[in-house]
Formats: structure tokens, C-alpha cells, sequence
């Protein structure tokens, strides 16, 4: 059989999804790698893009904007101890348009996982929407739901201009509806407070997808998410829906907390009591290696914390005697170095897992594990490597990594990421933390090309990346390149042995 443009096949470009990613395309729509990361598949040119087809792949179903509205329609019947598919109580009071924002807000919703886990965070905010009236919540979804329509060019919502400032009307209102909320609590009224707990961290992602400095996200992560989070207290996360909200935010506050070299609530030992309880029990079953290195992470986070201050009192009190002290802090690095080497001995060397771990070792929340750790590992070292000298001026030597293990965790955060993003529907979100650690060891051009390529990607779908770049090019031109032979394809060998 002769196989040319002649044998009758038909012709189909890649969508592009698969375009963008460098992917094999298979052709139908949707396509196998959209299907599989729960993404919108969009068949035809970027010039094409308005008069393009968006098609929403859940449970297998295939879902456009009207179709989606029809489905949202049917639902408003349901009984409030039903699943969370239904997105609003009364549909019937929703315009046309936010419905359709409501889908766009679905679809961040697939494209943005932020565990790795099948659990997707849109389930638990569709059931708040659908069975209380917090309206504050609903605005809040909205606004996300508006900014991804344009981010999408979406052709079936309002013109660009008007999206845009629909979705800082509904910003403002879910703000002015939350800090209502606030003002006159109602006791005991565990609906309300998780619909607060899930309406601070939309807000804090929509600053993230829409403004470039990130101040605004910090401010509803520390002093709205964190806070909140914190006053609900860690026996309340222990079950139900404030367990899983905690799941889900964890990680949002250890990233930022070792992003802005701060403290946590989650290191007091009643919280990683909580931790190390939640994953036991009926609930065993939700257990990932990731959820152990995020514990280790916060405890890292901690002795920055603590390390600084002791460095400030060193420059402060040049003649006081605080070796004891600075041997403390050296073993408590030591304690966790080793932390992290028998997690990586016990969960990523094949030798060590049982045969039932298989099924976990290829999974999202794995690939963002590896990723978490190359990021972390470097970041235990940085404690100390960037202040050596206080240290051997007291006749310490605290746990460093050498040059060459930093590079091949510099190498692995940018091989492991860029998978990521081709390959997942993990939150470009969670790579901007192991890409600014990467960034500060990145030491050859190929490196920081890659790096700001990365970043740049991700700045597609999230303002705030711009921040980082902008962080990377100020460190960038502080250390310069370093003459070496190395290239990508070396790079490879390396990253074929961390693989």
C-alpha cells in the first residue's frame, strides 16, 4: 500500500493544544491529549480561533457553551444531598452570560489542578454555589469565569472590553459580599465559613491570572486564605468540607510562604499534627507521597525563618557567643536533609517501591513531587551557601549541596516542568516556585533561555509570572553567565538519569 498525500487520507491539523505543546496530534476531536488533561480542544489557526468550536470534555461527554447552559438548566430540581454537578440552585436567575461564564470558570477549573489528584477544587465550590446563598462566592466565579473567556477569545460571551470589566465588577462585589460576611459572622454556621475559606482564594487566583506584581494575591493568601484557614482551627479540617478545602490550599501557602521567605501557621505542631492524622483512617486512601514533602517543606520554610534572625543577631552582637545556637539551627538542616534523601529513596528509587506503588509512580501528583523536590533541595542549601561566611566565622560547616548536585536539580526543575506543562492539567501556577529557585542557580545561557521561555508560558494564562521574570533578569544580572561547553543535549544525559 503506497501512503502519501495521494492515499485518500483525511487531512486534519493538530489542535492547538498539541500545536503549542509540540505534540503528536491524533486527529478527533477532542483529541487524546486533551482528553486526557481534561483541556479545551480548539481545531484550527490562532486567526481561526473566534469561529472555533470549544469543546469541554467531562465524563466523557462532550460540552459546548449551549450545550453546557442546557445541562446547568436541568439541574435546578436537584436535591441539595446530590453530587456537586450542579452549579447554581436557581438558574433561572443567571443571564445568558454568566452562564457562559460559569462554563468558562469550569474550564480553568480542568486546566488548573492543583494536587496532582483527581479531585479538582470546582467540585467542592460547585456544591457551596449550588446548595447556600452566598452570592459573594458566585461573583467571585464569575470574575474568574469572565477573565478566561478572554484569555480564550472566547466567541459565544460580551466583546473583550466588556468581559473585562464585567469581571472586575463582579471582583469588587464578591469583595464588598465578603467583607459583609466578615463583619457579621454567624456562629456555628460551617456552610458560610468554607464558602469564605473558597471565595479568599478565588479572589487570590484572580489576581494572579490578571494582575502582573502578585501584591494582591499575597494580601488575600496572608491575610484572607491564611487567616481564615488558621481562625477555623486544624480540628475543623479534619473531615468534611473544610478538610477539603485544606487539601487544596496547602500548597498555595507553602508556596508563597518559602516564595517570600515567611513564616507559617502550618508549622505549629497542631497543624502538622493535623498533617501527619489526615492520611490515616478512612481517608488513608488520599495519601500521596506529596502530601509527606509538603510537611517537610514547611519545616524548611521554618528554619529560613529562623536562620535569618540568627543572622541578625550575629551582625548585631558581633561579640556574643552564639555558637550553640548556630549548632542548632546546622543540626535542625541536617535532620531535614536527611528527611529529603529517604523521601526520595523511599517514594522515586524503583528498587524501594512495592510492587502496589506503580499505580502512583506515573501520575500528576508524582511528576510534581520530583518537582518539588529538586526545588526544595536547593533551597535548604540556599539557607546557607548565600550567608557562608557568618558561618565559618563561628567554626561552622552547615549542609550545603555541591555545584554539580545544585545543577542537576537545576537541570530536573526545567525538564520536569516543561513535561509538565505538555503533558498535564497541573496548574502552570505550581511551576513558578521551583522556576525561581532554578532561576537564581541557572548559570549558562541555554539555562535562562529555557527558564524564560517557561515562564513566559506560563505568564500566558497567569499575569503575575511577569513578577518572576522580572526577580530573575534583576538576579540574572547580578550573576553572570560562566563559561562552559554544556548544551541542551548534555543536559539530556543528566536528565535521563534523574528519569
Amino acid at each position: 500500500m503506497f501512503v502519501g498525500p495521494f492515499d485518500g487520507r483525511k487531512k486534519r491539523s493538530r489542535c492547538q493544544a498539541c500545536s503549542s505543546s509540540h505534540l503528536k496530534c491524533s486527529g478527533q476531536a477532542p483529541c487524546t491529549n486533551c482528553e486526557r488533561r481534561h483541556i479545551a480542544c480548539i481545531f484550527g489557526s490562532t486567526t481561526q480561533r473566534k469561529s472555533s468550536n470549544i469543546i469541554l470534555v467531562e465524563r466523557g461527554e462532550q460540552k459546548t457553551p449551549a450545550t453546557f447552559k442546557s445541562h446547568v438548566g436541568t439541574t435546578k430540581r436537584q436535591s441539595p444531598s446530590s453530587s456537586g454537578s450542579s452549579l447554581v440552585s436557581s438558574p433561572s436567575r443567571l443571564t445568558d452570560n454568566a452562564l457562559s461564564f460559569l462554563y468558562y470558570f469550569d474550564v480553568f477549573a480542568k486546566r488548573n489542578n492543583f494536587t496532582g489528584k483527581q479531585h479538582l477544587f470546582s467540585d467542592e465550590v460547585k456544591q457551596l454555589s449550588g446548595l447556600h446563598s452566598h452570592p459573594y462566592l458566585m461573583d467571585a466565579m464569575l470574575s474568574i469565569g469572565a477573565i478566561q473567556a478572554v484569555k480564550l477569545n472566547a466567541s459565544d460571551v460580551p466583546p473583550r472590553n466588556e468581559c473585562l470589566t464585567i469581571a472586575l465588577e463582579n471582583y469588587s462585589k464578591s469583595i464588598i459580599g465578603l467583607r459583609d460576611a466578615i463583619n457579621s459572622p454567624r456562629k456555628g454556621d460551617d456552610s458560610r465559613q468554607n464558602t469564605v475559606l473558597w471565595t479568599t482564594l478565588l479572589l487570590g487566583l484572580f489576581e494572579l491570572i490578571n494582575a502582573e506584581t502578585g501584591t494582591g494575591w499575597q494580601q488575600h493568601m496572608t491575610y484572607g486564605t491564611a487567616k481564615a484557614l488558621e481562625a477555623s482551627g486544624p480540628i475543623s479540617c479534619r473531615a468534611g468540607p473544610s478538610r477539603k478545602f485544606f487539601v487544596q490550599a496547602r500548597i498555595f501557602e507553602v508556596s508563597r510562604t518559602i516564595l517570600e521567605n515567611e513564616s507559617t501557621f502550618l508549622t505549629q505542631p497542631r497543624w502538622m499534627d493535623l498533617s501527619r492524622q489526615m492520611w490515616t483512617g478512612e481517608h488513608g486512601d488520599e495519601w500521596h507521597p506529596l502530601d509527606s514533602l509538603l510537611d517537610i517543606m514547611v519545616m524548611v520554610s521554618k528554619l529560613r525563618v529562623r536562620t535569618a534572625e540568627f543572622i541578625e543577631m550575629q551582625k548585631e552582637n558581633a561579640g556574643e557567643e552564639l555558637t550553640p545556637r548556630g549548632k542548632s539551627l546546622c543540626s535542625n538542616a541536617c535532620t531535614l536533609k536527611e528527611a529529603l534523601e529517604s523521601w526520595y529513596t523511599s517514594y522515586t528509587q524503583p528498587e524501594n517501591k512495592p510492587a502496589t506503588y506503580i499505580m502512583i509512580e506515573e501520575n500528576d501528583s508524582m511528576l510534581l513531587s520530583r518537582i518539588f523536590f529538586a526545588a526544595i533541595s536547593i533551597y535548604l542549601s540556599g539557607i546557607f551557601d548565600y550567608e557562608i561566611t557568618h558561618w565559618h566565622n563561628i567554626g561552622l560547616i552547615p549542609p550545603t549541596l555541591d555545584e554539580e548536585t545544585i545543577q542537576m536539580h537545576t537541570n530536573a526543575i526545567l525538564g520536569l516542568s516543561n513535561r509538565a506543562l505538555d503533558t498535564t492539567n497541573l496548574s502552570p501556577l505550581l511551576f513558578l516556585f521551583p522556576l525561581r529557585i532554578a532561576g537564581a542557580r541557572s548559570r549558562t545561557r541555554w539555562q535562562r533561555d529555557w527558564i524564560a521561555r517557561l515562564v513566559t508560558r506560563i505568564g500566558s494564562g497567569f499575569a503575575v509570572a511577569a513578577a518572576i521574570s522580572t526577580e530573575l533578569n534583576h538576579v540574572w544580572e547580578i550573576f553572570s553567565l560562566e563559561e562552559t561547553h554544556d548544551t541542551p543535549e548534555d543536559f539530556e544525559v543528566t536528565y535521563d538519569k534523574i528519569n
